[in-house]
């Protein structure tokens, strides 16, 4: 082609930036959705804010329905957002029907004091009559609190029957919270929604959560499958606890028990209690985290333990209701420890989560610093989210020794500015020889070694005094001038 003049083209850059995706909290769980969504089911929803957890969830004022309880913590308590939340409670299944009479109209209104009522199954009837009353003789709405209240037009109504249903909470099992895909609709559910996050919302969870039903063990075991492999590539730290009846000489054998022995969960004892509410530690733990991950830009380089949990108390279940405990600190707290369990301690600055190590650390289990410390164990999997993220557009190129280069520089600068940022030790990316053998090239497969010298916490700090001699002929010598 003929050319007379000065042009231009662009090639691309020899050097690529490293975006983050955002890491949620996800909690799989439920949520009184009459007075929010009411279709809101067996779906992955974003909320970022107390507006979005009121219209998609029904808000954060009844801790009964265990997502209400986290969006209180994280919204309330730790301002952290967003949170991915998958409520598994069913109207269509977990409801219970109820009867009540003879209700007393005080001032033309009646609150019925039954959570989780449905509203289009109520039905209002003028005490002992037959016939339904008609809707234009009461308004029914939702107070504040979730509760229903009802509101007599006219006068002359001194009692009145009431039937509807309610959301029963005592109905969601195990089964709900670990999901599946349903056979006729092909539609996932429970735990099974985890991978419609990445590709709605392009964000990949970097804490899981089910409290109140963690501490089962096929629930346990989902959590552990899903924080090693979301979507089948990305990594994330599961929080489960012990039961809430759990004793603290009991908490070590009961952990052998349930087999919560794995480098990609972290273990909880106890729950919290600020005022009135009761939280469970791994609610709080997983707020927490999330607010020190949100000072860091997002890097979970840093231990959440010693860290403010924002409760007034640890307390545990009793057949007397929650009883408040406080633990010793280098005795109780410390064999939990030592034995793979986070808690909490009261200190100086409060009540704090106590724990760095995984469920994996215990007396005979690993050793790899890789698997027992819990902001080692979030950063291997926070740096390889990134690197898989960021080089999906490679998939399917060819592999030139530009393009092959080009990966290779990207990450690399990536990692020097961790460790530029202090929230890395050092780390690098090589091409092996010996990893790649030429069968494996022959069929497109290509392998980069990433060292990665994560930072550690200071867990046991010690000071050594040593009386020294010389100060006091210094001030001898000083006191003879």
């Amino acid at each position: 082609m003929f050319q007379h003049g000065s042009y231009s083209k662009e090639v691309p850059t020899s050097l690529r930036g490293m975006v983050s995706a955002k890491n949620p909290i996800l909690v799989v769980g439920t949520a009184p959705i009459n007075v929010g969504d009411i279709t809101n089911v067996n779906r992955a929803q974003l909320v970022t804010s107390a507006e979005e957890a009121m219209k998609y969830f029904g808000g954060t004022g009844d801790l009964s329905f265990t997502i209400s309880e986290v969006l209180d913590a994280c919204l309330n308590l730790y301002n952290v957002k967003p949170i991915v939340a998958i409520n598994v409670l069913d109207p269509a299944k977990h409801k219970t029907e109820k009867t009540k009479a003879a209700i007393v109209v005080k001032e033309n209104k009646v609150t019925l004091e039954e959570s989780g009522i449905i509203l289009s199954t109520l039905t209002v009837k003028i005490a002992s009559q037959q016939d339904a009353l008609p809707g234009e003789r009461y308004n029914a709405y939702f107070n504040n609190s979730g509760k229903v209240i009802i509101e007599t037009i006219g006068e002359g109504i001194p009692q009145i029957d009431v039937e509807y249903s309610f959301l029963d909470i005592s109905k969601v099992t195990k089964s709900d919270i670990l999901g599946g895909i349903d056979p006729n609709t092909l539609e996932k559910q429970g735990f099974e929604c985890i991978d419609e996050v990445f590709n709605k919302y392009s964000m990949i969870p970097g804490l899981i959560i089910a409290p109140g039903f963690s501490h089962e063990p096929e629930v346990k075991a989902i959590i552990e499958a899903k924080a090693s492999s979301i979507n089948s590539k990305y990594g994330a730290m599961g929080i489960v606890d012990l039961p809430e009846e759990t004793q603290y000489g009991d908490a070590i054998l009961k952990k052998k028990e349930l087999n919560i022995v794995d480098e990609d969960l972290l273990l909880c004892f106890g729950k919290g209690k600020s005022g009135d509410k009761i939280y469970h530690m791994s609610t709080l733990a997983a707020g927490s985290m999330s607010s020190i991950d949100a000072g860091n830009d997002g890097v979970p380089y840093e231990s959440p333990s010693n860290k403010n949990l924002k409760v007034n108390a640890l307390v545990i279940k009793t057949s007397d209701g929650y009883k408040e405990i406080l633990l010793d600190e280098e005795q109780q707290a410390n064999l939990l420890n030592e034995n793979g369990i986070v808690t909490a301690i009261r200190r100086s600055n409060g009540f704090v989560l106590w724990g760095n190590r995984t469920a994996a650390y215990q007396p005979g289990g690993s050793t790899d610093p890789k698997d027992i410390w819990i902001p080692v164990k979030r950063m291997f999997k926070y740096i390889s989210n990134v690197i898989i993220m960021n080089t999906a557009q490679d998939v399917d190129k060819p592999m030139t020794y530009s393009r092959a280069e080009l990966i290779q520089n990207t990450v690399n600068v990536y990692l020097a500015g961790l460790v530029s940022a202090q929230k890395l030790l050092g780390g690098r990316i090589e091409f092996l020889r010996e990893e790649n053998p030429l069968g494996d090239m022959l069929e497109g497969k290509f392998k980069w070694h990433i060292y990665i010298g994560a930072v550690l916490p200071g867990e046991s700090l010690h000071f050594i005094l040593e009386y020294d001699p010389s100060y006091q002929e210094v001030t001898m010598e000083k006191l003879a001038a």
